[in-house]
């Protein structure tokens, strides 16, 4: 039954629309309840108590005024709010998207929930971009769905924060465009003004884009150089509007402290970063280093180490890991740039061009780009692969299984410390409430 229901999900024209709720249903299931079927707080009153999180000072001040300086409030009296406070100065496209939200008096935590309708999506896209393989790209919107990364994107559990699910949404939009050269140099450049952790995600994108099997070695630069241009830009620009509008400069004092307090979450720090997609990491670091592409296996743990690092600069490890997403679609193509090179791309289903025709301004149009289903299994040398489409299916289905269970656990874990509602409960609940009002069941 369950086999069944999944090939329902992967076949015909909307898969991509199916795979997606799927994991909108999986990501709802085992996190806690979205903020954003909340009520409120009010626009105009963000102490209001019914039953909401108020906005925090910080962002409150940025949804008024998207280029204001949050590093000369004096409230919250909290040292590390204020501290925080000060880090969202220059996150001037978040606070643009909660000013928007404002205006249109729609909910605040709105623009982090299509966020992470944006990140999900980029699992279900990037991964059958990169596979040509359905079941894989359901299994990767899956891992997806279990990370933390989807929390800080829908829940927000414990201590609201509605620019990092932005943040997200936006690096995955970078992500499902890299094969659209000028929209993809533009959206890294505005990732860069959600939060400068999206800077490290760029990072890993371009890491992403090296090891692309179907993309000409001059295409594959391109995207890095764009990448780095973008950077180089939003600095450049930062600058000048620092200048214009009388900008604090960024608070630094507390990266010592951290550094010393976040060493003893390591372990934590670690898990949280992919979770059960660690799996493809160490199989896309193992394999790679076995056929002697060493340099991509070295490539991948400094990315890998690199995003452990990030992690224990700030206090907050969970939401700093959830920026390393990009990493899974790294190894996923450093897995089949070396089992499916340029030349056998139509084992997987690719695209039918002249042969004459560069790999990099090939055009996927109409049913050419939608493989049959077993089409992998199909080829005479599938069985010859070390690790084709068929062979990623269980340990990526297994990395999703893992992800999920562990983010439902550490759901339960912090209802020890601070209650909070799943998303089953709040449904029991609101069932409950509309049944027993008067006249509710006739």
């Amino acid at each position: 039954m369950i086999t069944q229901f999944l090939s329902y999900l992967t076949e015909g024209r909307f898969w991509i629309v199916k795979v997606w709720l799927f994991s909108l249903a999986a990501t709802l299931l085992f996190s806690c309840m979205p903020a954003v079927l909340l009520d409120g707080p009010f626009w105009e009153d963000t102490e209001a108590t019914s039953g909401a999180f108020p906005l925090p000072p910080a962002y409150q001040v940025k949804a008024n005024q998207p280029l204001a300086d949050t590093a000369v409030l004096q409230f919250p009296v909290d040292p590390g709010s204020q501290s925080h406070g000060a880090k969202l100065t220059p996150r001037v496209l978040s606070a643009a998207c909660l000013y928007v939200a404002r205006k249109c008096s729609l909910h605040p935590y709105l623009p982090a929930t299509l966020g992470g309708c944006l990140y999900l999506l980029s699992g279900v896209i990037v991964g059958y971009r990169i596979t040509r393989d359905r079941q894989l790209a359901l299994g990767i919107s899956l891992i997806l769905a279990g990370l933390y990364t989807s929390n800080a994107c829908f829940s927000m559990n414990f201590e609201p924060k509605p620019f990092d699910g932005i943040a997200i949404g936006w690096i995955a939009l970078t992500l499902m465009l890299i094969d659209r050269p000028y929209l993809f140099s533009c959206s890294a450049f505005l990732a860069c003004w959600t939060d400068e952790r999206a800077i490290l995600s760029l990072g890993l994108i371009g890491l992403t884009s090296l090891l692309l099997s179907d993309l000409e070695l001059k295409s594959r630069w391109n995207r890095c150089w764009m990448l780095a241009g973008a950077v180089l830009s939003y600095f450049a620009v930062r600058k000048v509007v620092a200048m214009v509008c009388q900008w604090s400069p960024a608070d630094m004092s507390m990266l010592g402290d951290n550094l010393l307090g976040s060493a003893s979450y390591g372990q934590l720090a670690t898990w949280t970063c992919l979770e059960g997609a660690w799996i493809l990491v160490a199989l896309a670091i193992w394999k790679n280093w076995q056929i002697q592409a060493r340099l991509h296996s070295i490539a991948l743990s400094a990315a890998a180490v690199g995003c452990i690092v990030s992690c224990l600069i700030v206090l907050d490890i969970s939401r700093a890991g959830s920026f390393a997403f990009p990493l899974i679609f790294a190894s996923l193509a450093a897995l089949f740039r070396h089992s499916n090179p340029a030349g056998s791309r139509a084992e997987l289903g690719s695209e039918v061009s002249s042969p004459t025709q560069p790999a990099g301004n090939r055009r996927r149009t109409g049913k050419s780009d939608v493989p049959s289903k077993n089409t992998a299994a199909e080829s005479p040398d599938a069985k010859n692969r070390p690790w084709g489409a068929n062979g990623l299916v269980r340990p990526v289905s297994f990395a999703a299984l893992i992800s999920l269970i562990s983010t439902n656990l550490e759901v339960i874990a912090g209802m020890v410390f601070q209650p909070c509602r799943s998303m089953p409960v709040w449904l029991l609940q609101t069932l409950s409430y509309y049944l027993e009002r008067p006249g509710s069941l006739s």
